[in-house]
């Protein structure tokens, strides 16, 4: 049994968020000690097995600039020295940095799991240059895709592993339809990096071709007015709708007729793996570092486009709405996802690497 502190920033319903927790539970539920640290921010959106040990440290936060990342440090160095892991995980590059910093007495092995875009330019200049010195005490790096661990250095990778996210949709609950609502889908916060600016011009494009389907998109974010003076400049009001976020997702989704993700950036998109497993015709962009091309075999169980390309988007889009065959086709084999990425396979992987990790 390992004792493991796993760090987390809490701030919605994310993707990484519902990881994290989700490899909390799972490492509790196969008898490690499993020790919970929330940083910065605490918003639960997913339980937390009620073995699991629970610090709250976003109630310290206070100030701002330097001086918050300061007490941010020292409430984590106070925990983790108290904690005295024998490995910790974290998703979030700040906590990891911190981490190496501390005497490796109590601080135990060091894994980052990186969930961003490891090309960004967020990480040019001083960030750029702490994440390389950094990089070099990090006992272990978790992947998400290999076009992520492709960016760093050999030395890296041989301290690397790929390991995809899992998902999880009762396969007897959603059954393939035998037929399918007139509606395209899209999940994800009204955000810059999610681009849903392209899906609404995509489907601006087909509107007439294709008159009696309409776009829904699920969601808030920042950006919410932007969108919705974009679809009121195309004249697509009943057309397309901002439908917000809803916790029974996958019983508003998973009738439609076509999923699209239209992100710039991604790690492994969750709401596509969960439109593949649903057995929702799925249409990607070619996002970076690669997530989405990970998951999508070209015209076998999805198809992937350009990232930004309104035209090739609009022709894919129209080219699914147009034959029902090929549709119902990459659906079905869409669905084997729910089988190859189940969290007893995927946290079977987390399990070893940890433990792995732990012996070096």
């Amino acid at each position: 049994m390992a004792k493991i502190e796993i760090c987390a920033y809490l701030h919605g319903s994310g993707g990484a968020e519902r990881q994290i927790t989700l490899l909390a539970n799972q490492m509790v539920k196969r008898g490690h000690e499993v020790h919970f640290v929330i940083l910065a921010e605490c918003n639960y959106c997913y339980p937390l097995d009620e073995r699991v040990n629970i610090y709250d440290l976003s109630k310290e936060e206070s100030g701002n600039g330097i001086s918050r990342i300061i007490k941010r440090f020292k409430a984590l160095k106070r925990i983790t020295k108290k904690i005295s892991p024998d490995v910790s995980v974290h998703y979030w590059f700040q906590s990891a940095y911190f981490s190496v910093l501390y005497p490796r007495k109590y601080r135990g092995k060091v894994i980052y799991s990186e969930r961003a875009d490891p090309y960004d330019k967020e990480f040019d200049g001083l960030l750029g240059v702490i994440r390389w010195i950094a990089d070099f005490f990090i006992d272990g790096f978790v992947f998400q895709s290999e076009g992520a661990r492709d960016f760093f250095s050999v030395k890296i990778k041989k301290r690397s592993i790929v390991i995809h996210n899992s998902v999880n949709v009762p396969q007897e609950k959603y059954p393939l339809p035998a037929s399918r609502e007139k509606r395209i889908v899209n999940i994800g916060r009204l955000h810059h990096q999610k681009n849903q600016k392209i899906l609404i011009d995509a489907f601006a494009h087909i509107a007439d071709k294709h008159s009696d389907y309409r776009l829904d998109i699920y969601g808030d974010g920042e950006l919410k007015s932007e969108l919705l003076e974009q679809i009121e400049k195309l004249h697509l009001e009943g057309r397309v709708f901002l439908c917000g976020t809803t916790k029974a997702i996958y019983d508003k989704i998973y009738k439609a007729s076509l999923f699209v993700l239209s992100s710039d950036y991604e790690g492994i998109p969750n709401a596509l793996l969960e439109a593949m497993a649903l057995g929702l015709p799925c249409i990607s962009t070619d996002c970076r570092p690669g997530g989405a091309r990970t998951l999508i075999n070209e015209g076998v169980n999805g198809f992937i486009v350009p990232v930004g390309d309104v035209s090739s988007l609009a022709e894919r889009m129209d080219y699914v709405l147009s034959n029902v065959d090929v549709a119902n086709n990459i659906a079905t084999n869409a669905r084997e996802i729910a089988v190859t990425h189940t969290d007893e396979t995927v946290f079977d992987r987390w399990e070893s690497f940890l433990l792995t990790v732990i012996k070096k």
